[in-house]
């Protein structure tokens, strides 16, 4: 399913600040099995690596924007992710209805190495791909 690199010169180029790369990168781990399919083990082990590396003080964030420019499905999750400002990475509001209502935030409450947002309370939580624990709303983690 990976396709070429992304060509840089074809694409806009992101200048996020170094925890907004870290935040993509756990975001994207839950999603990766239905971007990539069979390849997401071994992105979501890369992902995993560096975020531990992060979590030890290294500066990783561009090689997480590096890793997910190789593939067109990531490299598209991981700019709408780093389009949106935080407090609006949730739900939108179905049309007519001015409110915006908000994805709830959970995280993995082992290594902070995952994070998910709810979408709906029909949808149920996830596991930390890593830990392989329940993930845990963000303000309880």
């Amino acid at each position: 399913m990976t396709k070429d690199p992304i060509d840089p010169e074809s694409t806009p180029t992101f200048h996020p600040a170094p925890e907004e790369v870290l935040e993509c990168a756990r975001s994207i781990r839950p999603e990766l099995e239905e971007l990539l399919g069979s390849e997401a083990e071994q992105v979501d082990r890369n992902l995993a690596e560096l975020l531990a590396q992060a979590n030890k003080g290294q500066q990783v964030d561009d090689r997480i924007l590096d890793l997910l420019k190789q593939d067109e499905a990531t490299y598209y999750w991981m700019a709408e992710f780093l389009s949106q400002p935080q407090e609006s990475r949730g739900l939108q509001p179905p049309p007519g209805i001015p409110e915006t209502s908000s994805a709830k935030k959970y995280i993995c409450p082992i290594k902070n190495d995952c994070t998910w947002y709810r979408r709906s309370i029909e949808i149920p939580v996830r596991t930390c791909p890593t830990c392989n624990v329940l993930l845990v709303p963000a303000n309880e983690g």
